[in-house]
């Protein structure tokens, strides 16, 4: 997984109106939480996150420097606005090496085009896998080889093997990816009748 770092700054004030403050200022409200700590609500440079955001995806272990005190924390939520989608909250987890984490990491496919073909596409349904394990076994995306993959057999969870170490929340019958016919759109209704 994605390691980055960056500065927070611990705040004091609650509520909507110190949180427009907050923003105002370029900076995001937030809070930081975990096992036997006490959450601490937080700001953090705009600018800072939208370039982590941008470059490595939520997917990220950060090393979040906090008043001199380093806390390895994984993003949690982001609250957006609902009209222009710029971030006004996220949350974020503290984690350490010896307790297993919840995370989501993506599903990438490989073999895509030795089996698709002009009568047949790979329809990727399930693009992130739900995991848990300790921190330092986080991969950093699940590669899955789909070369075999053929019609009316889609993929499975349950057909793939993973690690020992992670253990995969998602139901074992969902669908990774499958081969579905590609049908010809016909546009002009009369050139059917040609």
């Amino acid at each position: 997984m994605f390691k980055s770092s960056m500065h927070a700054d611990l705040r004091s004030e609650v509520g909507s109106n110190a949180c427009h403050r907050v923003r105002n200022t370029g900076h995001i409200p937030g809070v930081v939480y975990g096992h036997h700590i006490a959450t601490r609500l937080i700001e953090i440079d705009r600018k800072e996150i939208d370039t982590i955001l941008r470059e490595h995806g939520t997917n990220v272990f950060l090393s979040l420097d906090m008043d001199g005190r380093d806390s390895t924390v994984l993003i949690k939520e982001i609250q957006r606005h609902p009209v222009s989608h710029d971030i006004i909250h996220m949350d974020f987890q503290e984690i350490s090496n010896d307790k297993k984490i919840h995370t989501t990491v993506p599903i990438i496919l490989r073999g895509r085009e030795k089996v698709e073909t002009k009568n047949s596409v790979v329809q990727h349904q399930l693009r992130e896998l739900h995991i848990e394990c300790l921190p330092q076994h986080v991969p950093n995306s699940i590669e899955l080889d789909i070369t075999m993959l053929s019609p009316n057999h889609p993929l499975r969870i349950a057909d793939m093997e993973f690690g020992m170490e992670l253990t995969v929340l998602n139901e074992a019958n969902e669908v990774i990816a499958s081969l579905a016919r590609a049908e010809k759109v016909i546009d002009d209704p009369g050139e059917e009748e040609k």
